[in-house]
């Protein structure tokens, strides 16, 4: 017969298993993914999981869950900075520049609203990657 804390440590191992496991397959899926997409549907992509990291971030946030909070700000930071990385300033003429300069102005807001845990701004950044997001998809 098993404690009760027997029993938490039970599912709290078979919890970090079933994570684990999952993240296996992810990378396995978005390997296969990558591999297979032009760089447009990458762009797509980098979007789709910003928007996902987002709303992930203040689900976090809600749930005080702050080092989940902290991985997905982070990372959607990180995607940011990639998108506005990949950038071509020399031959995206004003477009490229007008991008540049809205990707750099997420990453600041996206910086301080991590730093001040702000759900209220995530929400509007969330807003404003899916719209570029919806641009990105008219476009290509």
């Amino acid at each position: 017969m098993l404690t009760s804390r027997q029993r938490e440590t039970l599912l709290d191992k078979k919890k970090m298993y079933r994570k684990s496991a999952l993240a296996a397959y992810s990378n396995i899926d978005v390997e296969t993914k990558t591999e297979s997409q032009s760089p447009a549907q990458l762009v797509t992509m980098l979007f789709d999981k910003a928007c996902v990291l987002l709303r992930q971030a203040n689900e976090n946030l809600a749930r005080e869950e702050n080092e989940a909070f902290d991985k997905a700000t982070t990372h959607a930071l990180q995607i940011v900075i990639a998108l506005r990385g990949v950038l071509d300033m020399e031959q995206g003429g004003d477009v490229a520049q007008s991008l540049y300069d809205t990707y750099t102005s997420i990453a600041a807001s996206l910086f301080k609203a991590k730093s001040d845990k702000d759900s209220e701004s995530i929400d509007k950044l969330y807003e404003a990657m899916s719209e570029l997001r919806e641009a990105w998809q008219t476009v290509t």
